[in-house]
């Protein structure tokens, strides 16, 4: 249940906070989902709504 949040958490309106503590809480618990960071930022950023995406992405992070 758990993996099947991380794997279609998006942010809700605009909370972007609670959007970003879900989904850390998630990552602690679900640890072979996104097993390095790599995996982590892209599963954060496919969350993101599409107005953000583009900026997140064009940042290139490597981290969270």
């Amino acid at each position: 249940k758990m993996e099947t949040e991380l794997w279609n958490l998006t942010v809700k309106g605009n909370d972007l906070t609670a959007h970003t503590q879900r989904f850390q809480e998630l990552i602690l618990l679900c640890t072979r989902m996104v097993p390095d960071e790599e995996d982590k930022v892209e599963r954060f950023i496919g969350g993101l709504p599409d107005n953000i995406q583009g900026n997140v992405i064009a940042a290139n992070p490597a981290r969270l």
